[in-house]
């Protein structure tokens, strides 16, 4: 289980640019432990997001409100026997606050529909998280909207890893209403973000050598929502990027 707190700055970038940023950190960064088992530092992420009818957690994030929540259950494989990651996470004045913990696959449908989950062997903080999960998801009247899909090349830092500098490639999505985190399979699209998202990833304080790759490249954040584009492609909508 993990809980995170840290600061997420976010950046579209030409492919040609991420490759020069990521050779300019070389010396500050190693590949992330997962990450390094896998060919050029990159594996897949699928994340099922769920949301209301309305859309609630959407507009909220559309709408730029200084205090939100997505809510999301993670793949990093098709195996059958790999565990999902449930998560919230929430963005308070421009920091991210983020519970994380794991189910097994054959418990997901369980979850979404807000019934009893056994958590087997795991610590009290877990349940926690697990109920206020289940809590948001039913105040919200929340359910499966949508599958993301993309590729994403992790590193961490080598002084301090808790500094991650990520780098998604290949969006896709499609809209679902089932219990289901799947890496493949028919109704994924281009979600039509060709630049990389760059994401650059910290708590407390921004190290000077991130500060001065951004300054060399002269990086302009964004506010890019993987899930609000997602949601613009199944409906047709065109995507929208604000710095």
């Amino acid at each position: 289980m993990a809980l995170f707190q840290r600061y997420e700055c976010k950046y579209l970038v030409p492919e040609s640019v991420a490759q020069r940023i990521v050779r300019s950190a070389a010396p500050f960064l190693v590949p992330d432990p997962y990450a390094a088992r896998r060919p050029g530092f990159t594996y897949p992420i699928c994340s099922l997001y769920l949301d209301s009818e309305d859309l609630r957690l959407y507009r909220e994030t559309r709408e730029g409100l200084r205090t939100r929540f997505k809510l999301r259950i993670r793949a990093y494989s098709e195996d059958a026997s790999a565990p999902l990651l449930f998560e919230i996470k929430r963005r308070a004045d421009g920091i991210v606050h983020k519970t994380r913990s794991v189910i097994a696959r054959a418990a997901l449908a369980m979850l979404v529909a807000g019934r009893q989950v056994e958590l087997p062997g795991t610590r009290a903080g877990q349940r926690v998280w697990l109920d206020e999960f289940v809590r948001l998801m039913l105040a919200t009247r929340a359910r499966p909207r949508v599958l993301v899909r993309y590729d994403r090349e992790a590193y961490v830092g080598v002084a301090d890893p808790d500094v991650r500098v990520t780098l998604d490639r290949r969006l896709r999505a499609t809209d679902t209403a089932r219990a289901e985190v799947r890496m493949e399979g028919a109704g994924f699209r281009s979600v039509g973000q060709r630049a990389v998202i760059l994401e650059l990833k910290f708590n407390q304080r921004c190290p000077a050598w991130l500060l001065q790759l951004v300054q060399r490249f002269e990086l302009r954040r964004t506010s890019y929502s993987k899930y609000c584009a997602a949601i613009d492609c199944t409906l047709g909508r065109q995507a929208i990027v604000t710095s």
